[in-house]
């Protein structure tokens, strides 16, 4: 799957949802408002140089931000894909909860034609019917009714200023993901969960 060229005149919350990485290259080169509520109004281009960095400096974080969006691997159509740092920050949740060497379970309750609700928890195996899938030293299991929405999609986890959780975005949904998935945060209930 071929990435799309990011451009100075698209809106920085656009580049950050289509590649989350890119927060740390901007923050690199003096960009900081990655967190920011504005970042959804504001062209990467102009945002950049209204926060005084120079045009040709600017260029290179795109430059930057593109190298990065070619090399990440994306979601196969038939399957999904899960970050390095979701990968290693279910690992950490897994041991925080004691599940260490659980699979997370992810589920996808329809919504109509728009994103549909996201579920997490731990599963020590895969259930009957379950599609497992491996990335860098976990295993996701996803069940045989939610499986046709996740195809295609990317898990990410995903800090911000706002607070952290997994991101699920799948471009087959003309909306992103707006919820996050938090493992093991809020009220103690422990698990993962979407909300």
């Amino acid at each position: 799957m071929t990435q799309t060229l990011i451009t100075g005149d698209m809106l920085i919350g656009d580049v950050l949802n289509q590649v989350p990485d890119s927060a740390e290259i901007m923050q690199d080169f003096g960009l900081h408002c990655t967190s920011c509520s504005v970042n959804v109004f504001e062209p990467l281009k102009m945002g950049a140089m209204s926060h005084g960095i120079a045009e040709e400096v600017v260029d290179t974080m795109i430059e930057k931000i593109n190298e990065l969006a070619q090399a990440r691997p994306t979601a196969p159509a038939d399957g999904i894909y899960v970050t390095a740092f979701a990968a290693e920050s279910i690992k950490a949740f897994a041991t925080k909860e004691d599940k260490e060497g659980w699979g997370l379970k992810i589920t996808a309750t329809p919504n109509g034609d728009a994103e549909p609700t996201y579920g997490m928890d731990f599963q020590e195996k895969a259930g009957e019917g379950d599609k497992s899938f491996d990335f860098h030293g976990v295993s996701v299991y996803v069940d045989e009714a939610s499986l046709p929405a996740l195809l295609g999609a990317e898990v990410d986890f995903v800090e911000s200023a706002y607070g952290s959780g997994f991101k699920i975005t799948n471009s087959k949904f003309t909306k992103k993901a707006s919820g996050s998935c938090g493992c093991g945060s809020g009220g103690g209930s422990g698990g993962c969960g979407c909300h």
